[in-house]
């Protein structure tokens, strides 16, 4: 999902030495008293930059957010592990520039092919786990070579589909990455309905402008794991017939209409008296607090369905375990007679000073429903870590 892209506060924390390297490319800013002005001192830079001729300021701007896109744990990974692939001799530079966006913007001077196509991975990859995402294994293992043939067949089997079914999409456009792990990447670019925006004009007058935007698919095969996973707004009636097109196209291979894939969750060992919320340093949690569980006896109670005990946010786990154990032995059972079948997990990390600590809190329940995908990218990343950690995800 986009961030929120804040130009002032993005020139206050880049390294001036990058920003006067990225303005020299664009031919700007050479009188620019660079060597003078003070680490994260931005106000002669701002005045400096809306004196620019306003092509170029777009022009850099663009790049910056671009950069700012690719300053995350997630993008990191994906610019890293280009720039492995393709600069390998350049990795020890990368790791030296002091923060992520440092790191982004110096991929784009110094390594240019591998910020582009970060940049394009990176919003797929943001999109994985999202619910536009589906993945179906089972596929035979096989390796692919693209031909111009397998790519119009298959921009005209999605083209079909949408206009078909929905009346758009009257031309198709396939571009195809892979990538360094060996996954193929498949961005099916497509018009959508033409949309009235207003826009500012040369004259900085708002006029009307009707333009057909373009929508994104994609495709990801797996080709060691014999898998497709699938981004697409509409869900399965959407997916299933896209999936059964690429198969076909570039796969040779028909397919029925399966199931996808979806994550698997078990919660039964979070009644462990030894089970215990670790976390990581890198991951700045302050505290993990247990807020709600759901338990369900095995064999029929008298009366009972299930309990679900909220728990209050400054409780100890070590409190949330007495008080679910009090609960049971009331009813009179154990750990073992229980299936836990839903949590509420709130996560609090550590603040930095200037700003109210975040927290975020999420839900689990068996056997495949979890809510962290819809939470901003920045926190849904740690949770999903925390997730495997714990033993969660199965």
């Amino acid at each position: 999902m986009a961030k929120h892209f804040d130009l002032r506060k993005q020139l206050r924390l880049h390294d001036k030495g990058l920003l006067r390297r990225l303005f020299a490319e664009q031919k700007e800013l050479f009188e620019f008293p660079w060597d003078s002005i003070k680490p994260h001192e931005v106000n002669p830079l701002v005045e400096a930059w809306e004196g620019l001729d306003e092509d170029k300021r777009k022009q850099v701007q663009v790049i910056l957010q671009d950069v700012h896109e690719l300053a995350d744990e997630r993008s990191h990974k994906v610019l890293t592990e280009d720039l492995e692939w393709r600069y390998p001799g350049k990795l020890r530079v990368f790791a030296e520039q002091k923060s992520l966006l440092d790191k982004a913007l110096w991929a784009y001077l110094e390594a240019r092919q591998a910020f582009d196509e970060a940049a394009i991975f990176a919003r797929a990859e943001a999109l994985r786990n999202g619910q536009f995402a589906n993945r179906w294994n089972s596929l035979p293992p096989k390796k692919i070579k693209l031909t111009d043939a397998m790519r119009e067949a298959l921009q005209e089997e999605i083209r079909t589909y949408y206009w078909n079914k929905e009346l758009r999409g009257e031309v198709c456009r396939v571009h195809h990455y892979p990538r360094a792990n060996g996954a193929e990447f498949f961005f099916a670019y497509l018009p959508d309905w033409p949309d009235k925006r207003l826009v500012f004009d040369t004259d900085g007058n708002l006029t009307p402008r009707e333009e057909s935007y373009t929508f994104t698919n994609v495709f990801i095969y797996l080709p060691d794991e014999g898998a497709i996973e699938m981004i697409a707004k509409g869900g399965k009636k959407v997916h299933l017939p896209l999936r059964k097109a690429f198969c076909k196209t570039v796969l040779g291979v028909d397919v029925e209409d399966d199931e996808p894939i979806r994550p698997s969750y078990k919660l039964d060992h979070l009644l462990d008296p030894q089970f215990a919320f670790t976390t990581d340093p890198e991951d700045c949690i302050a505290a993990v607090r247990l807020r709600r569980m759901r338990i369900a006896p095995m064999m029929g109670a008298p009366a009972i369905e299930y309990v679900e005990p909220k728990f209050l946010e400054d409780a100890s786990h070590a409190e949330v375990m007495m008080a679910i154990y009090q609960l049971l032995a009331a009813f009179e059972l154990n750990r073992a007679a229980v299936n836990v079948t839903h949590v509420t997990i709130q996560l609090h990390f550590l603040g930095d000073g200037r700003r109210q600590p975040k927290t975020m809190t999420f839900s689990i329940s068996c056997p495949n429903t979890c809510d962290l995908k819809s939470k901003p990218d920045d926190v849904r990343v740690v949770g999903e870590r925390c997730v495997k950690r714990w033993g969660i995800l199965q």
